[in-house]
């Protein structure tokens, strides 16, 4: 399978990695738009031109969802073209007529290798011809594919910026808090853990805790007392009323 990967942020370094030594894909460039080396330490061609571009069976855009849509304009449409966005729709490349959406619903960073095996693609195509290429692909880095269509994914994409983008904000927050009040964040760490841990046998609903779902009035009512900054005073108000009113 001859792939050309386009983009070289987060999720670009990290299908690399996954593809440059892989057997069954033949990974023949890689354009990187601040790139400025013709070959890669690995020997994979580079480019930062578009105008440059090679022709192959798959070409992959993990670019951001601003510019899927423009880049995709510049190259050929007479092959498979898919994007990685889990919330644009396959119809923002609907000028190439083989076209895809190969969503990985996990989140990536520069500083720690992602475990393929561990991720499931969301999968979509225009042509039913095309899918088993993608399966194909995805069962190649060890993950796992299932199908679901563009509007499906969008919401999907949103329950993951809450329970991913929102909450790693929430330790954000929790760890200025530790930090203005000289206690470490390391206390906490079991705690997110344990968590985390729960959710992997009961259901998020059964694995609630705290003074919100008891209703203990004085500990919420201290507790808002404790927090100088506004936002995350109106943060803890927010999820409180929420919290009491799946109660209800």
């Amino acid at each position: 399978m001859k792939v050309i990967l386009l983009g070289a942020g987060k999720l670009g370094k990290q299908l690399y990695k996954s593809f440059v030594n892989n057997q069954t894909i033949d990974l023949i460039q890689w354009y990187n738009r601040s790139e400025t080396n013709l070959i890669s330490p690995e020997g994979i061609a580079l480019t930062n031109s578009l105008d440059a571009i090679e022709k192959a069976d798959l070409y992959i855009l993990a670019v951001s969802d601003d510019v899927i849509s423009s880049i995709s304009k510049k190259l050929p449409t007479d092959v498979l073209l898919i994007h990685t966005a889990g919330s644009v729709s396959i119809d923002v490349i609907k000028s190439h007529k083989r076209r895809g959406v190969w969503y990985p619903i996990q989140s990536f960073n520069d500083q720690q290798e992602i475990d393929f095996s561990e991720v499931t693609f969301g999968i979509e195509t225009n042509k039913l011809s095309d899918k088993q290429l993608i399966y194909d692909l995805t069962k190649s880095i060890e993950a796992k594919p299932i199908d679901i269509n563009s509007e499906q994914r969008e919401k999907l994409h949103l329950a993951a910026v809450i329970v991913n983008n929102f909450i790693n904000h929430l330790f954000t927050q929790a760890s200025l808090f530790c930090e203005d009040n000289e206690l470490s964040f390391d206390l906490l760490r079991p705690l997110i853990r344990e968590t985390f841990n729960k959710i992997d046998k009961i259901s998020p609903e059964e694995a609630q805790s705290g003074p919100a779902i008891r209703n203990d009035k004085n500990t919420l009512k201290r507790h808002l007392e404790l927090i100088k900054n506004p936002v995350l005073k109106k943060v803890y108000t927010t999820l409180t009323t929420s919290i009491q009113k799946l109660l209800t």
